[in-house]
C-alpha cells in the first residue's frame, strides 16, 4: 500500500513526563506545509523466505 501523507514541521518539542507504560507525555507544536511524503506500507509476509 502507498499513502502519501501531509508534511508537518515540529517547531517545538517537550518532553514533560515519563508514563508507567515506558512511554512519555510530550508537548509539541505543529506547522502544516503544503508537501507530502511517500509511506509505504508492506506486510511482513512479504519479507518471510
Amino acid at each position: 500500500m502507498l499513502e502519501f501523507p501531509n508534511c508537518k514541521i515540529n517547531l517545538g518539542l517537550q518532553v514533560i513526563a515519563k508514563r508507567p507504560d515506558g512511554y512519555h507525555n510530550l508537548a509539541t507544536i505543529f506547522y502544516p506545509i503544503a508537501w507530502k511524503d511517500a509511506l509505504e506500507i508492506t506486510p511482513i509476509d512479504a519479507y518471510k523466505a
